[in-house]
């Protein structure tokens, strides 16, 4: 009876130590997945503040005289695809300019009346990172207040 009563003493012994093992193997599993993504939201994060300062100097977008960047052009605005950005940019991206003086989407016909444009935008869930720029009115010569806005999708 002694003996038995060691064995079940045992027993009930190593269950627990196997069930404190599995509970414990979950806690680790749990926290590397949400390490994991916690890198991935990190790594994510950088590249959309790292394209939206690319976005924000680009040369191809900014007026010549302006060095420092973040001084766009509407006319090379209104001339810019996507396609052409996605040449340089890459694709997973999204770019939106907003003249806050100024409504109407930008395009060829509606050029120089317009404030919005638009750059390779699609209803997809992204991560958005946005900034104050200016806006260099090439018709006017007047420098205006924007918001650009630059999305990676996730």
């Amino acid at each position: 009876m002694k003996g038995q009563s060691h064995l079940m003493e045992y027993v009930l012994l190593m269950f627990f130590v196997v069930m404190i093992m599995v509970v414990l193997m979950f806690f680790l599993t749990g926290w590397q997945v949400t390490s994991s993504t916690s890198q991935q939201y990190e790594a994510m994060s950088h590249k959309a503040a790292f394209l939206l300062r690319a976005f924000a100097n680009s040369p191809y977008l900014n007026k010549k005289t302006y060095p420092e960047g973040s001084m766009f052009e509407d006319s090379k605005l209104t001339a810019i695809t996507c396609e052409d950005l996605r040449k340089l940019y890459g694709s997973g991206w999204y770019a939106e300019l907003k003249d806050i003086s100024m409504e109407g989407e930008c395009n060829e016909e509606t050029y120089p009346n317009c404030g919005e444009w638009t750059f390779c935008k699609k209803k997809e869930k992204s991560m958005v990172f946005d900034i104050p720029v200016n806006i260099y009115r090439k018709t006017t010569g007047e420098i205006h207040i924007g918001i650009l806005k630059v999305g990676l999708y996730v």
